[in-house]
C-alpha cells in the first residue's frame, strides 16, 4: 500500500521497503493514536506516555477467539489472544517475549497480556484471576523504582509462568524473578529514588504506626534523602499518590493471602532496613578499631531485628574470616564497619523480596485436585529494558547483558534457524542480512570474558578494580567489540562495549565488591540467633517448614491497647561497641584471635556466577516454548506524550533488525509444520476423520488447495506458510467443526421432542388405564361381593354333601386299589437291555486315535487383563485400603466403568440402576456397541452375585436363568479356580454358590514362588494374574475381544500380596513342603537323617525279598524283561489311575516335598497340622493337584472332539456350543460304568 493512503496495519505489506518509510509510517499511526503495528507475527507497540480507551473489557472480549488477525487493529490483546488459543489447540507451551529500552512500556504489556488472558479463561478456585492480576502490583511496590529514565522501573526481571488444564481452566501461576538490584537500597544514584515500598509506608501509616516501628521523619533517614537536599516528597499532590498507593497495596496483600501478622513482619523489617543505615563510625583510639557513634540507632535495630544489642554491636565492629581451617577474628575500620552495615541492609532486604515472592508462588499455586496439563503453560517475560546512563555500573552491566541475550533469542528465531531450515529443505532462500551479536556475547560469557575473569579476581583478597580492567584488557583488547581508552591505558577503570544497541562505557569502580557481596560470618551467625521468627527464617541455611512467627519486639498488654511505642532503654554514660572492641581486642591480644574451624563451610557464589545461572534458567525455559515477540518503542527520553522523536525511533527500529524481520516475514514462511503434524492437525478439511491418509506432500498440497491458499512452500518433510496462512487453515477448520456441531444439534433436538412426544403419549395412556382400571375395580367388588355370598352357600351344601357321601367313597377307594394290584400282577415281564455306552477315550486320545496335542486345544489368552493390572498398578497406592476386589465393566474389547468394592456382596445385572451393592450393565453407555452386544446385554437378566467369605475366596451365584460362564476355565493353572468350576467347564448353576477364586490356591502358588531360590526367577506377573477372574455373560468367547459382554475381577488383597494372614499361610506352606535337600542342608535335619538311619539300618533280605512274589528283586527283573521287549516301564511311585502319572520327588523322612513344577496348582486342607504328614498324604495332595489339571485338559480335549467330529454326540447350542459339556452327563456315564 502507498505511504500517502491510509496507514498499514502490517509493515510486512509495504510495496516500498526503507527505514524512512517505515519510520513515517510508525509516526503516522502514533499521531493517531494507533501504538500497536504489526510485522507479520511480531507486534511493535510505541508507549504513548498517556492513558488510552482501548483496554476495555469490551475491546477485549472483541479479541477474544479470534479468528482473522487482519478483521481488527494491531493490539496486544491479539497477540495474548494469540498465545492462549496456541496453547489450546497445540498443547505446546506459550512465551511472549517483551523486550525494549527502559521506559519503553514493557511492564503495562506485560500487565495488559495477563490480564486479557485471565478475564477469558474459568477457573475451579475462588478469586484466582483476581489474586493473579494483583500480583504484579504487590511486587512492583517491592521490585520498581523511579529512575532518570522511568518513574516506574523494573529493578528486577520476573517471568509469569499461567498455568491451565486441557480444556483451557487456569488452575494457578508460578512467578520466577530475576537479579534484584539491592545496591539501589543503600545507594539509590543521584537523581533517582530507591524502591516504591519506602515511600509508601511513611505516605500511608499513621503516626501511631510509625511511632510503633520506631521510625522517625522521612527526611532523617540516610536512604531516603535527596543528595541536592530537594525533600523526599516534592509536592502535596506526590504525597496523595504514595498514600493512595499503599492503600491499594494494603488491599491487595490481604486479597492475595498475607495475615495481618504476615504484613507487621514485612514492615518491621523494612523499618530495620531503613535504620541500620542510619548507624554511623568512628575510629576508636584506644582499641585502634571503631565504634557506633550514636548508639541508641543500634538499640532500635537490635529491638526490631530481635537481637541482643551486644551481639549487634561485636558483628558490626568485628569480623571473622576462615583461612585453611582457621578462624582469624579482627577488628573493623569504620569504612568497613559501614560497608558492613550497608551489606546488611542489602542483605535483609533481598531476602525479604525473595520471601515476599515465595510465600506468592504458595498462594496462587495450582492445587492438588486441580493439576495442570504438560505444555498448557503461558509465559509472560517482563524484564529490564536496555540501560545507557551518563555513568554505567555492575548493574547496568548485567541488565545489557540480559537485554543481548534475548536480542541473540530473536535473532536465531526469526532469522538463523529459519535460513538454515530452509536450506536443509529444499526451500528458496530470501538473501536477508542480520546483524548477529553471538561475538558481543561471547565476550561476556566464554571461559576469559568479563564474567570468568571478574570471579577469578575477586578470588583475590589484594585484586582491585583497576587490575581487574587490565586483566580484560590484556584478554579481549583485540575484540573489535570491546573499547577501551587507549591514551590512559592501564590507569583507567572505562571500557567499553559495542552492544547490538549502541556502544556502551562502563565504570568498574566497585566491580569487585558488588561482585563478592561479602557478608561477614559472624552477622550471618548474629541474624541467625535472632528472636524475630522470619529473621531467623531467611539467614538460616536449612529452612523451616513452619511458617515464621514475628517475636522481635516484645510490648506489655497495656502498651498494646495503648498504642504505645516500643521503649528504647538507652544509657549514654555506656557505650556497647566501644566495650565490644575492647574485648575483641583482648581476644587477639591473647592469642585467642586465630581459633582452628575444621568445618567445611560452602563458599557463597559471586554476584556474576549467580546471574549467569539465572540467565541460563532463563533462556532454558524460553527455548522450550513458541515465542510471541513483542518490541515496545519509546517515542522520547522525557516521557511526554504527542512528542515523536524520530531519531530515537528509528534507532531503536534499527539496532532491533525491523527492516531485515520486515523482509524475512514477507519473504519467509513463519510456519513451519511436519507433514504429519500438518495431516494430523487440517486432515478433515479433506478426508474423513475416520481414514488413514498416508504421509506425502501431496497430500498437503490438497488440503492447501481446498483452501485457496498460495505463496506457501513444500519441502522434503515439511509444509512451510506464510504467517496468515494458519488463519485461513484454522478458520476453514472451525468452519468444518461448526457444521457439524450444528447437524448434532439438529439431530439431537429432533430426538428429544420424539423423546418427549413418546413420554407424553405413554403418560396420557397410562392415566387412560388407570381411570379405567379404577372403574372395573369399584365394578367388580360389587360382583366380588355377591359372590361370596352365593360360595358361602353353596360352602354349606357341599358339606352336607360330603357327610352323605363319606362312607361310599372310602369303599369305592379300598377297591379301586385293590383292582390296581390285582392288575399289576397279571401283566407280562419285559427284558430291559443294558444301557449301551460310548467308547471313552483317554485325555490325550481322539476316536480315530489320534493323540491330540496341547498346542490344538483353544485357550484364553487376553491382552485387556495385562493391560488392567498394569494401569492398575500406579493406581494401587491410591486405592481405599478397604476395597477387596475392583470390578470392570466390559464389553468385548472396551472399557465402560469400573467399581471399587468394599460391600461383602455386590450384584451385577442387566438392569438399568446402580447403587451401593447392586450394579447394572444397563446403566453403561458405549457409542462402539455393535448389535450383537445389544442384543446381548438385554438377556442379561438377574445377573450374578459376588460375596468374598472371611478366608478371602471369592464366591459367585447365578442369579437367573441366563449362562454366565467362568473364563480361564480350560487354562486353571493360570487362575486361582476351584474344582468345581473346573469340573463344570465355567458353568455356574442358578442359586448355587461356586468358589470362582480360591484364596487357598493363591497361598499355595505364593509359597511356590517365594520358595525360589533365585529371586531374579520369582515371577510376580504370574502372581499378579492369578489375581484376576472374568465372568461372561450369556454368550461367551475364548477370545475376550469377542466376548460380548463380561466382566473382569481384580481380587486386591491378592494383588497386594501385602497381607500379613496370606504371607503367613504361604510360609507354613514353605516349612511343610521343602525338599530333602533343603533340610538336610540344616543340622536339625541332618540329626533326625542320622537318627532314623539308626533306627532302621539296611540289611541284607535276599530270602525274603526272593519270597515275596512283588519284591525288590522281582520287580527289578520285570523291569528289565519290559525293557528287552520294548514295553513301557513303571515304576512304584507311579500312579496309572485315570491315565496320569505323578511325577516324582525327592521326599524327607519328615514328610515335607514338593512340586517341582512352580506353574502347578496344589490343593491342600488347612485343617490338617502342618507337622504330621506321611508319605501318603503327600501322594495324595499331588494326585488331587494331577486329577485337577487333568479334568480340565479332558474338557478341552472333549471340546476338540466334538468341533472337529461330525457325529455330533453332545450337540451345539446358539450360545457357543456348550451343550456338549453338561456336567450331568459325565455323572451319568462314570454311574453306568461303576455298575457295569
Amino acid at each position: 500500500m502507498s505511504i500517502y493512503g491510509a496507514p498499514v496495519d502490517d509493515l510486512a505489506t509495504l510495496n516500498s521497503l526503507d527505514e524512512n518509510v517505515i519510520l513515517n509510517e510508525i509516526a503516522r499511526r502514533y499521531n493517531q493514536d494507533q501504538i500497536y503495528t504489526y510485522i507479520g507475527d511480531i507486534l511493535i507497540a510505541v508507549n504513548p506516555y498517556k492513558p488510552l480507551k482501548i483496554y476495555t473489557f469490551e475491546i477485549s472480549s472483541s479479541y477474544a477467539n479470534l479468528t482473522y488477525r487482519q478483521s481488527l487493529p494491531p493490539h496486544i490483546f491479539a497477540v495474548a489472544d494469540k498465545a492462549y488459543s496456541s496453547m489450546k489447540r497445540t498443547g505446546k507451551r506459550q512465551c511472549c517475549v517483551i523486550s525494549g529500552e527502559s521506559g519503553a512500556g514493557k511492564t503495562e504489556t506485560a500487565k495488559y497480556i495477563i490480564g486479557h488472558i485471565i478475564s477469558h479463561c474459568s477457573s475451579h478456585k475462588s478469586h484466582l484471576q483476581e489474586k493473579i492480576l494483583q500480583v504484579n502490583p504487590l511486587l512492583e511496590a517491592f521490585g520498581n523504582a523511579s529512575t532518570a529514565m522511568n518513574d516506574n522501573s523494573s529493578r528486577f526481571g520476573k517471568f509469569v509462568e499461567l498455568k491451565f488444564t486441557h480444556d483451557g481452566q487456569i488452575v494457578g501461576a508460578n512467578i520466577d524473578q530475576y537479579l534484584l538490584e539491592k545496591s539501589r537500597v543503600v545507594s539509590p544514584g543521584l537523581g533517582e529514588k530507591n524502591f516504591h515500598i519506602f515511600y509508601y509506608i511513611f505516605a500511608g501509616l499513621t503516626e501511631q504506626q510509625l511511632l510503633n516501628l520506631l521510625l522517625s521523619p522521612p527526611e532523617k533517614h540516610r536512604i531516603l534523602m535527596n543528595a541536592d537536599g530537594r525533600p523526599v516528597y516534592a509536592s502535596e499532590e506526590e504525597f496523595n499518590y504514595y498514600q493512595k498507593m499503599f492503600d491499594d497495596l494494603q488491599d491487595i496483600m490481604e486479597l492475595v493471602g498475607f495475615t495481618q501478622e504476615d504484613i507487621l513482619m514485612i514492615y518491621t523489617m523494612l523499618s530495620a532496613v531503613i535504620q541500620i543505615c542510619d548507624v554511623t563510625f568512628d575510629v576508636d583510639t584506644e582499641t585502634g578499631g571503631s565504634y557506633i557513634v550514636d548508639e541508641y540507632v543500634l538499640k532500635v535495630v537490635s529491638n526490631l531485628l530481635g537481637i541482643d544489642p551486644v551481639d549487634l554491636a561485636t558483628a558490626l565492629v568485628s569480623n571473622i574470616a576462615y583461612a585453611r581451617g582457621e578462624q582469624i577474628l579482627s577488628l573493623k575500620t569504620p569504612s568497613q564497619a559501614r560497608d558492613g552495615c550497608d551489606a546488611l541492609a542489602k542483605a535483609l532486604y533481598s531476602k525479604l523480596f525473595y520471601w515476599i515472592v515465595r510465600q506468592v508462588n504458595t498462594l496462587i499455586a495450582p492445587d492438588e485436585q486441580y493439576t495442570a496439563a504438560d505444555g498448557h503453560e503461558v509465559g509472560i517475560l517482563d524484564i529490564y529494558g536496555f540501560e545507557n546512563f551518563q555513568k554505567n555500573g555492575f548493574e547496568q552491566l548485567c541488565i545489557n547483558v540480559t537485554n543481548e541475550q534475548l536480542q541473540y533469542f530473536f535473532n536465531q528465531r526469526i532469522f538463523a534457524w529459519e535460513l538454515s531450515e530452509y536450506s536443509q529443505e529444499g526451500v528458496p532462500r530470501a538473501a536477508i542480512n542480520f546483524q548477529d551479536n553471538q561475538p558481543v556475547l561471547d565476550l561476556f560469557l566464554r571461559p576469559v570474558g568479563i564474567f570468568a575473569l571478574l570471579d577469578e579476581e575477586s578470588k583475590f583478597p589484594k585484586a582491585s578494580d583497576l587490575s581487574f580492567v587490565n586483566k580484560v584488557i590484556s584478554n579481549n583488547g583485540k575484540n573489535p567489540n570491546f573499547l577501551m581508552e587507549k591514551k590512559s591505558k592501564g590507569k583507567t577503570t572505562l571500557f567499553g562495549i559495542n552492544h547490538f544497541a549502541g556502544a556502551i562505557w562502563y565504570d568498574a569502580t566497585k566491580f569487585l565488591e558488588k561482585n563478592r557481596d561479602s557478608f561477614s560470618p559472624n552477622l550471618s551467625d548474629c541474624m541467625q540467633r535472632s528472636n524475630n521468627g522470619l529473621v531467623s527464617y531467611l539467614f538460616k541455611h536449612e529452612e523451616e517448614d513452619k511458617r515464621p512467627s514475628i517475636n522481635g519486639m516484645p510490648m506489655s498488654q497495656k502498651d498494646i491497647l495503648l498504642c504505645k511505642p516500643p521503649k528504647i532503654t538507652y544509657d549514654k554514660t555506656v557505650s556497647l561497641s566501644r566495650n565490644a572492641s575492647k574485648r575483641v581486642r583482648k581476644q587477639i591480644n591473647d592469642g585467642r584471635g586465630h581459633i582452628k574451624d575444621n568445618r567445611k563451610r560452602k563458599q557463597a557464589p559471586t554476584v556474576g556466577s549467580a546471574f549467569k545461572a539465572s540467565l541460563t534458567d532463563l533462556m532454558e525455559k524460553m527455548l522450550g516454548a513458541e515465542p510471541q515477540f513483542i518490541r515496545c518503542v519509546k517515542p522520547n527520553n522525557l516521557s511526554r506524550h504527542g512528542d515523536f522523536e524520530g531519531p530515537i525511533v528509528q534507532r531503536q527500529l534499527k539496532y532491533t533488525g525491523v527492516l531485515e524481520t520486515i523482509r524475512i516475514r514477507r519473504q519467509g514462511f513463519p510456519t513451519r509444520l511436519m507433514y504429519s503434524d500438518f495431516l494430523q492437525r487440517y486432515k478433515f478439511i479433506c478426508f474423513p476423520m475416520t481414514e488413514r491418509v498416508k504421509v506425502n506432500a501431496s497430500h498437503c498440497k490438497l488440503i492447501l488447495q481446498a483452501c485457496e491458499l498460495t505463496d506457501f512452500q513444500l519441502g522434503k518433510t515439511k509444509v512451510f506458510l506464510k504467517y496468515w496462512h494458519t488463519e485461513k487453515l484454522d478458520t476453514r477448520l472451525d468452519y468444518l467443526l461448526k457444521q457439524i456441531v450444528t447437524c448434532q444439534r439438529v439431530y439431537r433436538g429432533q430426538k428429544a421432542r420424539q423423546a418427549y412426544k413418546l413420554i407424553r403419549a405413554r403418560a396420557w395412556q397410562q392415566s387412560q388405564l388407570a381411570s379405567e382400571f379404577l372403574g372395573h375395580i369399584e365394578v367388580f367388588s360389587e360382583m366380588l361381593s355377591r359372590t361370596l355370598g352365593k360360595i358361602d352357600h353353596q360352602d354349606r351344601e357341599r358339606h352336607e354333601a360330603k357327610k352323605r357321601q363319606m362312607l361310599y367313597g372310602e369303599l369305592r377307594a379300598k377297591t379301586d386299589a385293590r383292582q390296581k394290584v390285582i392288575d399289576h400282577q397279571q401283566e407280562p415281564k419285559r427284558k430291559v437291555p443294558p444301557p449301551t455306552m460310548p467308547k471313552r477315550f483317554s485325555y490325550g486320545e481322539s476316536p480315530n486315535g489320534s493323540v491330540t496335542d496341547r498346542s490344538q486345544i483353544p485357550v484364553k489368552k487376553s491382552m485387556i487383563e495385562e493391560e488392567i493390572l498394569s494401569s492398575l498398578e500406579h493406581e494401587l497406592p491410591r486405592l481405599d485400603p478397604e476395597a477387596w476386589v475392583k470390578i470392570y465393566f466390559m464389553e468385548k474389547k472396551c472399557r465402560l466403568m469400573d467399581f471399587n468394592i468394599k460391600s461383602p456382596a455386590v450384584v451385577i445385572d442387566g438392569y438399568k440402576f446402580q447403587y451401593p451393592g447392586r450394579l447394572g450393565f444397563g446403566a453403561l453407555h458405549n457409542p462402539l456397541r455393535d448389535e450383537q452386544t445389544s442384543r446381548i446385554r438385554q438377556h442379561i437378566g438377574k445377573g450374578v452375585q459376588l460375596e468374598v467369605d472371611q478366608e478371602g475366596s471369592v464366591w459367585a451365584t447365578k442369579l437367573g436363568k441366563n449362562e454366565v460362564f467362568v473364563k480361564g476355565a480350560f487354562e486353571p493353572e493360570k487362575h486361582c479356580l476351584s474344582a468345581e468350576v473346573v469340573k463344570n467347564m465355567g458353568h455356574l448353576e442358578q442359586n448355587k454358590p461356586v468358589k470362582v477364586f480360591d484364596i487357598k490356591e493363591y497361598k499355595v502358588q505364593l509359597a511356590l514362588e517365594i520358595s525360589k531360590t533365585n529371586a531374579t526367577e520369582i515371577d510376580g506377573q504370574r502372581l499378579k494374574n492369578l489375581s484376576v477372574v472374568s465372568l461372561s455373560f450369556v454368550k461367551d468367547a475364548v477370545n475376550d475381544f469377542e466376548t460380548p459382554c463380561w466382566i473382569c475381577v481384580v481380587v486386591l488383597p491378592a494383588l497386594r500380596q501385602n497381607n500379613e494372614r496370606i504371607m503367613a499361610d504361604a510360609e507354613k506352606l514353605l516349612h511343610v513342603y521343602r525338599t530333602a535337600g533343603q533340610i538336610e542342608k540344616s543340622e536339625m535335619g541332618r540329626s533326625a537323617s542320622r537318627k532314623w538311619a539308626k533306627k532302621h539300618p539296611r540289611r541284607s533280605n535276599y530270602e525274603k525279598e526272593n519270597e515275596k512274589k512283588e519284591g525288590r528283586r522281582a520287580r527289578i527283573e520285570e523291569t528289565q524283561k519290559a525293557k528287552q521287549m520294548g514295553y513301557q516301564t513303571r515304576y512304584s511311585w507311579q500312579d496309572t489311575d485315570n491315565g496320569l502319572q505323578v511325577p516324582g520327588h525327592d521326599i524327607d523322612r519328615q514328610g515335607s516335598g514338593r512340586s517341582n513344577a512352580s506353574d502347578e496348582s496344589v490343593l491342600y486342607d488347612d485343617q490338617t497340622p502342618y507337622t504330621n504328614r506321611g508319605p501318603s498324604v503327600r501322594r495324595s495332595v499331588l494326585r488331587t493337584v494331577s486329577v485337577r489339571n487333568a479334568e480340565a485338559f479332558r474338557q478341552r480335549t472333549l471340546r476338540r472332539i466334538t468341533e472337529e467330529s461330525d457325529r455330533g454326540i453332545y450337540g451345539n447350542d446358539q450360545y457357543g456350543g456348550r451343550q456338549w459339556a453338561k456336567v450331568n452327563y459325565h455323572q451319568r456315564t462314570s454311574q453306568l460304568d461303576d455298575e457295569y
